[in-house]
């Protein structure tokens, strides 16, 4: 007897197993964002696929190269970790696509640098999220000499989503790490997880934030030219230079301004590449003051400036020299790779002790 019309059902191909539809959907839709031009080494990196396997793909169209995949990940019995592994790579090589904000851990005075052990680190991290919630998947990756953590939290009776995953990166034997955006509910979760890995007591939250992973790790590590941690310029009318030109019928006057406004800009910034960083925040709190006899406010006043630029840094540098501004540049400007900081609160001097009257 022929079978019912819509009742007929695919046979699985021999040597094919079916994988879950949503990790399936996650697998297309991460093959997806892949950059035709950084695809091949993406998927080479995520060390999934045989040679002969990813020289077989066909990088367009995108659909296609998708589907393909998924069917290589069928035959291979691919898991979720092995897609949070595919996950990580893509995001590690294109880590600027999120916002990353930098925690300092710290302990007692007294205590050592503990040896680092990266299976003793991964096992205390997940034992940590773990004993708080099961319903959260945890996946490691190691880049070099930073750890890549993926976390991706569910809810009550909700599968973690995988779509929204934490990514915290940390480096042994120092005590920063960079996250991505974390839900506010489980963020004590997280830092927590993470002060017990590393052997640290406490870990706050930086004032500074950044697309470019690797600016914050330039300036919490200290790896770039920093001229003006122990440099405090002159004013210009202080310095004595000598112009190159030595014709008396030749007025030096803008030239001498030019060399003495690019100096000053050297000796503050150096020559080298800053940091990138997108934006710098001040918050202004101001109590109000007033003689003309209005209603004295007893809350004070709140003001926020902002610069934003897609090079910060570099577009502080340019000010001088364009003539935009005078130099030196305020040092509320200049202090932010110093300071390690790019979000900032002015505040009025306040009395100890305040007085009455």
């Amino acid at each position: 007897m022929a079978p019912a019309a819509g009742s007929v059902q695919k046979r699985p191909r021999p040597g094919v197993s079916a994988i879950d539809a949503w990790l399936a959907e996650f697998i297309r839709r991460t093959v997806l964002r892949l950059p035709v031009s950084e695809t091949q080494n993406i998927l080479k990196e995520w060390g999934f696929l045989a040679d002969k396997e990813l020289q077989s793909l066909p990088l367009r169209p995108k659909d296609t190269l998708a589907m393909e995949v998924l069917r290589l990940c069928e035959i291979k019995n691919v898991t979720m970790k092995d897609a949070a592994n595919l996950d990580m790579v893509f995001n590690h090589t294109k880590s600027e696509k999120k916002s990353w904000n930098v925690y300092q851990m710290s302990k007692s005075s007294d205590a050592d640098t503990d040896f680092f052990d990266v299976s003793e680190y991964k096992l205390q991290f997940k034992k940590s999220i773990h004993s708080i919630t099961r319903n959260v998947t945890v996946h490691f990756k190691e880049f070099g000499e930073a750890l890549w953590i993926r976390i991706a939290w569910g809810k009550l009776h909700t599968k973690p989503d995988q779509y929204k995953a934490t990514f915290a990166v940390y480096h042994s034997q120092t005590p920063y790490v960079f996250i991505t955006s974390v839900p506010k509910n489980f963020r004590p979760l997280l830092c927590q997880a993470l002060v017990i890995a590393a052997h640290y007591s406490q870990i706050q939250e930086l004032e500074l934030k950044s697309r470019s992973l690797d600016s914050l790790k330039d300036i919490v590590f200290k790896r770039f030219y920093q001229p003006f941690q122990s440099y405090h310029p002159r004013p210009l009318q202080e310095r004595n230079f000598s112009p190159a030109i030595v014709d008396p019928r030749v007025v030096y006057e803008n030239l001498r301004e030019k060399e003495s406004v690019d100096q000053v800009t050297r000796e503050t910034f150096g020559d080298g590449s800053l940091p990138k960083l997108e934006m710098a925040s001040y918050k202004l709190e101001t109590m109000f003051k007033s003689d003309t006899g209005l209603a004295a406010r007893s809350e004070p006043l709140h003001c926020v400036v902002r610069f934003t630029s897609p090079h910060l840094l570099e577009a502080i540098r340019s000010l001088a020299p364009a003539g935009i501004s005078e130099a030196p540049v305020s040092s509320l400007l200049t202090c932010i790779p110093h300071k390690a900081r790019n979000i900032f609160k002015i505040t009025e001097k306040r009395p100890l002790h305040p007085t009455n009257g």
